[in-house]
């Protein structure tokens, strides 16, 4: 009886500690815009912001933040990439109307990146970037 039940507290510890372990937890970093850029439609004016993305798999939900007010939120792929990121910093690509549109994120020491927008769903790579060295 005593065997059975001590199985049982290792086993619901097990699965509680797999549960915990495979939840997703949202994963944080710190964006520097050198230029104004669109993020789907919404302007971000260059300066210091916050991301933060959640989810499982490949789609994520990426969320923008100045500070603690949330700028927008908007749906990401992460990407691997070969080879872990030099630096953090941005990729956007000029528009037809002149402005730049952000399509990617990336940060150092991380071997993924985040597409955003179209960039997202046909694996483009843009066709300028900056970074946050």
């Amino acid at each position: 009886m005593k065997v059975s039940r001590n199985l049982f507290s290792v086993t619901l510890a097990s699965l509680l500690l797999t549960a915990i372990a495979f939840a997703a937890p949202a994963t944080k970093g710190t964006l520097k815009l050198f230029e104004p850029v669109t993020v789907q439609g919404k302007q971000l004016a260059a300066g210091k912001y916050t991301v933060e993305w959640n989810g499982e798999g490949p789609n994520v939900q990426l969320n923008i933040a100045d500070g603690k007010n949330a700028v927008t939120a908007i749906p990401a792929r992460v990407v691997p990439v070969s080879a872990k990121n030099r630096t953090s910093g941005y990729a956007s690509a000029k528009q037809q109307d002149g402005r730049s549109e952000l399509t990617n994120v990336f940060f150092e020491g991380k071997a993924y990146e985040l597409q955003i927008g179209d960039s997202a769903s046909q694996g483009e790579r843009p066709a300028a970037s900056g970074s946050n060295q």
